[in-house]
């Protein structure tokens, strides 16, 4: 299976492309802005590494949020680009799950704790287990409430923690993972891949109303065509 994972959720912006299971292409950048101006050439660059054409993909995973709202709609709007008319199935992967990806041969704890920083006093979390399984749902609260929801979830487990917003929660069950706490594209086309259809059109997640009135996704955008 040919698979390529887009993501600009978060600090950095990232594509790559795996063939079954192993990374043929993969570029990625951490930046705080300019994701619009970067996917594209990335994905030129990708595609170009990996020695494929568009049409040969047969799935693309896409992360849908939370994280910035400009980001989440950059990267879900040029995946339904690149699907347009070629057939490809788009699958959105969140970026709580991804992040969890990231720790998932990280020793010492059963579980994964991926938190966020969202801003405003606040974080994005979920939890979920290594194998995969989400036991509490992605969220958004103040830290000591996710500490709250976090520790209940576990039901006593122990557990590794990950992201921007790690260190923002008082000290609880856990430890802290060092791991790479932004999102890795070849993470995103894993899980893409072990996906299971029917995929539809992926919504984004936003988890609370954006500042600004975001732009319709279903608006025509520019598409890279190969």
């Amino acid at each position: 299976m040919l698979v390529m994972g887009l993501d600009t959720a978060l600090q950095r912006c990232s594509v790559a492309i795996l063939r079954d299971g192993e990374a043929v292409g993969d570029q990625s950048a951490d930046m705080e802005r300019g994701h619009a101006e970067h996917l594209a050439p990335m994905a030129a660059a990708a595609l170009d590494q990996a020695g494929v054409k568009i049409a040969e993909l047969d799935r693309i995973g896409v992360v849908v949020g939370p994280g910035g709202f400009t980001g989440v709609r950059i990267a879900l709007s040029f995946a339904r680009g690149l699907a347009i008319g070629v057939d490809i199935d788009v699958v959105g992967i969140t970026s709580l799950a991804a992040l969890a990806g990231n720790a998932r041969d990280v020793g010492g704890g059963e579980l994964i704790a991926p938190i966020i920083d969202a801003k405003r006093g606040q974080v994005y979390a979920a939890l979920y287990e290594k194998s995969g399984l989400c036991r509490v749902q992605p969220f958004v609260s103040e830290p000591e409430q996710a500490l709250k929801l976090l520790a209940d979830g576990a039901q006593g487990g122990q557990i590794i923690t990950i992201g921007s917003g790690a260190g923002l929660l008082p000290p609880g069950p856990w430890r802290q993972s060092e791991g790479n706490a932004q999102i890795d594209a070849k993470v995103v086309a894993v899980l893409a891949a072990a996906a299971a259809p029917p995929f539809g059109r992926p919504p984004p997640l936003y988890l609370r109303p954006p500042d600004a009135k975001p732009a319709r996704l279903d608006q025509p955008s520019s598409a890279l065509r190969k």
